[in-house]
């Protein structure tokens, strides 16, 4: 039966813990902390019962910056009754330069490359609080809880942990990380920094960070516009730590600002140093944060995957991730023209590296703008919604969504400059971009707007790859071509924390109650999802086959009954070998791992090897194959028709369409032979919604974060 909902009014409005989704498919289990359970439970808590900021007090008086100082590591800090609901105002920089541990990286000159040397210590600049020790403050005996505030005449982050954070039920607010000059902290030999490290203007954590019941809320980061590196950059307005796990949070008003920027609301390293596979945000509301730089990604989360060379995972759930903004910095666009340069991306999640799942969340109205231009392969430089990112080697592994309202994300190019700021020229919906991912899997139950997988890994029949589908959408119950009025109702706004974002209102939204096709929709117990594997049966480096992208189209001549499609594509992609950057001035062509120029799409076959096969040019004429097929079939190519191939759907070659061309089991064409196979996959909804409510057990669900009475 259906429950009615209640509101928790302390400083996050919405509480609890969630079970993680498909074992099989992340090999990871549930995470996270809980309320007031952290610390060292050998040693009795300290309690703060004064609110000033004095490290060394009168005697018998606690202060929150004399117990962070006295506290053994995990030695719990709690409040006092009588603290309740208020601020602490932290009025000195305790660490002038903050020694966390950061990524140093090299550049080849000769390569024109840069290159990851390690993860040292560094100088992230000025804190107001830092612990070089595992700290826990916990104010869950508070009702209505505790605010840190970052007050001071300086600029500091309000809170720095080198080792992990445990914060529960408190308020950080007013943090200002600005770049200033680096210090000799002990960096490593090949460390050439020379700015300190904007990251976490409200917490850095070199750790987990822990975070239940939070509202982290009017934080700025600030790096170096000049300095387009890494240390120019700026990451985590509200939050930046190695490993994230968040329950029943608040991270709104934000914002970053830096020659690049990442991480309005929360960025998450993903586990580089911590062991931890899985950061996750559960329940939690990351909206109305900014981020602008000449390279930016990801105004309400990033996920950096556990860095270069590693491949980690962050879970959503439940959690509202709304009205975020990426924006470049104020110039004139004439100047992105002339220096050809600029990528904005991921106005609500933005992945780099590793996997995604989001499940049960409402992710709208997210904005990108920019200057929109393509590189010579034809990527673009703009992204909506949710975001993976494009790379020349793989570097994402899958995007997985179910459950999910994501609509109303878009994409603004902009074209000038106006008295308020940039002019905008064309917009348009742009919700998921599947970047470079490896698969794009749904669980079904979407309601998604638009979704553009324009730049997926392409099909790769080599045995035990498993690579031929890659497209594992629409399953069960997915809608798409869906607009915000469609699905969303209601808004619920903040009374205190202003929007940094979109600023649709003046206040930050915290939720959206679901309407139309978003009701009553989900089963509340599990159900099976089944998806399409495929491979080549054959030697190694059979998916170099010349004959695999001929048969692709004699496969769509002989099922669609379309003998003009087949010789229509090969005409006009052979004629697109002839000079594949007309621009140019002169002929510009392929040429494959034999040497051979290019100029029939059996000499377009796909060299290796393994592990970067997207970056080695001699495989780009057979990548360009796929990519030219997914435009004629979505009738984007004038010269081809395909007017008796319909219902495709926007992800046009998924498992259906693989199905359709060469059926399950093993098939024989031509010399090459075909293995596809159904796997099933079980998925469980989620017990509660984001506000805390139970799903109803017995009847149907909502889609989206949150769960509603009818």
């Amino acid at each position: 039966m259906r429950r009615k909902r209640s509101v928790h009014r302390g400083p996050c409005q919405m509480a609890g813990i969630i079970l993680l989704w498909l074992v099989v498919l992340t090999g990871a289990s549930a995470c996270g902390g809980g309320s007031g359970g952290g610390g060292n439970p050998s040693l009795s808590a300290i309690v703060v019962d004064s609110l000033l900021d004095d490290a060394s007090p009168p005697a018998g008086t606690v202060t929150l910056r004399s117990a962070l100082a006295s506290a053994s590591s995990g030695q719990r800090i709690t409040f006092d009754q009588s603290l309740n609901g208020d601020t602490i105002d932290l009025l000195f920089v305790g660490a002038e330069h903050t020694v966390l541990v950061g990524e140093v990286m090299g550049f080849d000159d000769a390569n024109n490359i840069s290159y990851l040397v390690g993860y040292f210590d560094r100088d992230y600049g000025k804190s107001a609080l830092f612990a070089d020790k595992n700290v826990v403050i916990d104010a869950s005996n508070l009702p209505d809880g505790i605010t840190i505030r970052w007050n001071g005449a300086d600029t500091a982050r309000v809170l720095a942990v080198s080792g992990d954070l445990e914060l529960t039920n408190v308020a950080i607010t007013g943090g200002n990380s600005v770049f200033d000059a680096a210090a000799n902290v002990g960096q490593h030999p090949d460390d050439n920094q020379t700015s300190t490290l904007a990251r976490g203007a409200g917490i850095a954590v070199w750790g987990v960070a822990t975070l239940v019941d939070c509202t982290i809320y009017d934080n700025h980061a600030v790096g170096d516009d000049a300095d387009t590196s890494r240390d120019g950059g700026a990451y985590g307005g509200g939050v930046y730590a190695d490993t994230v796990v968040m329950d029943n949070c608040i991270v709104s008003g934000n914002s970053v600002y830096g020659g690049g920027a990442a991480g309005g609301g929360v960025f998450s390293v993903g586990g580089r140093e911590t062991g931890a596979n899985v950061s996750s945000i559960r329940r939690s509301a990351i909206t109305e944060n900014r981020i602008a730089g000449l390279f930016a990604y990801g105004a309400g989360v990033y996920s950096d995957g556990g860095g270069i060379g590693l491949s980690t995972r962050l879970h959503v759930d439940n959690s509202t991730i709304a009205r975020n903004l990426v924006e470049p910095p104020l110039l004139p666009p004439f100047l992105f023209d002339l220096l050809n340069i600029g990528y904005w991306r991921g106005g609500g999640l933005y992945m780099s590296n590793g996997h995604m799942r989001i499940q049960s969340s409402t992710i709208v109205e997210n904005r990108v703008l920019g200057k929109p231009r393509t590189n010579e392969l034809g990527k673009p430089n703009l992204a909506g919604g949710i975001a993976a990112t494009i790379g020349n080697a793989h570097a994402v592994e899958d995007l997985i969504i179910g459950h999910s309202i994501v609509v109303g994300n878009t994409v603004h190019e902009i074209n000038g400059v106006g008295p308020a700021g940039y002019t905008i020229g064309s917009l348009y919906p742009h919700d998921i971009f599947t970047g470079s991912v490896f698969y794009f899997r749904s669980m079904g139950y979407n309601r998604i707007g638009v979704v553009d997988s324009s730049q997926i890994l392409v099909p790769i029949g080599e045995p035990e790859w498993v690579s031929l589908s890659r497209k594992h959408y629409p399953k069960v119950d997915d809608e798409d071509g869906v607009v915000p009025g469609d699905v969303l109702g209601s808004k619920i706004l903040s009374t205190f924390i202003n929007s940094a974002g979109v600023e649709a209102d003046p206040l930050a939204v915290l939720y959206y109650e679901p309407i139309g096709s978003a009701l009553d929709r989900l089963p509340s117990g599990n159900y099976d999802v089944t998806e399409i594997l495929g491979e080549l049966v054959g030697r190694e480096h059979q998916g170099g086959n010349p004959l695999l992208l001929p048969l692709v189209l004699e496969r769509f001549r002989d099922v669609y009954g379309q003998t003009d499609f087949e010789s229509e594509f090969r005409s006009y992609f052979q004629e697109f070998l002839l000079d594949v950057d007309p621009d140019t001035e002169g002929p510009q062509r392929y040429f494959n791992c034999n040497n051979l120029v290019v100029d029939t799409i059996e000499q377009a076959y796909w060299c290796g090897p393994a592990q970067t096969w997207p970056q080695m040019e001699y495989n780009h004429a057979y990548i360009e194959f796929w990519h030219h097929l997914d435009s004629a079939l979505a009738n984007e190519i004038a010269e081809v028709n395909v007017d008796q191939i319909t219902n495709l759907g926007p992800a046009l070659i998924n498992d259906d369409v693989w199905t359709l061309l060469f059926g399950i089991g093993n098939s024989d064409f031509n010399g090459i032979s075909v293995r596809l196979w159904e796997t099933i996959r079980g998925v469980d909804p989620l017990d509660e919604d984001q506000l805390g409510n139970p799903r109803p057990m017995d009847l149907l669900g909502d889609i989206g974060a949150v769960e509603i009475d009818n």
